[in-house]
C-alpha cells in the first residue's frame, strides 16, 4: 500500500513539475499552401551573414539581390505563379511548399514558354522565416567559400 502511494505521489510531482516548467516554441513555422498563396510584394532585401563586399552574384539566375525589391510574386494555389520584376521582367514559376523535412521549404520551378513543371529538373528552395499579420520572410541559403552559409532574407507584404 505504501509503494503505492508513493508511486502516485511521484508520479504527481512530476505531472506537476511538467505542467509548471516552460514551454518549448518550434522555430520551424509550420506553413501550408494556404499561408503562401496570394500576390506578395517584396519590401525589404536583406544580406544575411555575408563578409563585407561579398556578392551574391545572381539570385535564383534572374537577377542582383536589390533588383528584388519592389517585385510582385503571384502565387496562385494551384501552384502556378510568376515573379514579376520592377524592370518589367516577368519568370512564369510553379511553387510548393515542402512538407517533407522537418524544416519547411518553399520550392519553385522556373517555367520556360509552354513548359510543363513535370519537365524541369531544377528549381530553388526558401527557407521559411517568420510569418503572422500578412507579412512573410523567406530565406534563401547561399554556400560561400569556407563552407560557411549566408542568407538572402526577402520580407513579403501580401498585397
Amino acid at each position: 500500500m505504501k509503494a503505492i502511494i508513493k508511486s502516485t505521489l511521484i508520479l504527481g510531482f512530476v505531472a506537476v513539475f511538467a505542467a509548471c516548467s516552460p514551454k518549448t516554441t518550434m522555430t520551424t513555422p509550420t506553413v501550408s499552401r494556404g499561408d503562401v498563396s496570394g500576390k506578395w510584394m517584396v519590401t525589404n532585401v536583406a544580406m544575411q551573414g555575408f563578409p563585407a563586399g561579398t556578392s551574391a552574384g545572381k539570385v535564383f539566375d534572374m537577377a542582383n539581390a536589390q533588383d528584388f525589391q519592389g517585385s510582385t510574386w503571384d502565387l496562385n494555389g494551384g501552384g502556378t505563379g510568376s515573379i514579376s520584376l520592377t524592370n518589367g521582367a516577368v519568370q512564369p514559376i510553379y511553387w510548393s511548399v515542402n512538407k517533407t523535412t522537418a524544416m519547411r521549404t518553399f520550392q519553385f520551378k522556373k517555367l520556360m514558354d509552354g513548359q510543363k513543371a513535370k519537365d524541369v529538373d531544377t528549381g530553388y528552395s526558401l527557407e521559411f522565416g517568420d510569418i503572422a499579420g500578412g507579412t512573410a520572410v523567406f530565406k534563401t541559403p547561399v554556400m560561400l567559400s569556407g563552407g560557411q552559409t549566408a542568407y538572402i532574407n526577402l520580407t513579403f507584404a501580401k498585397q
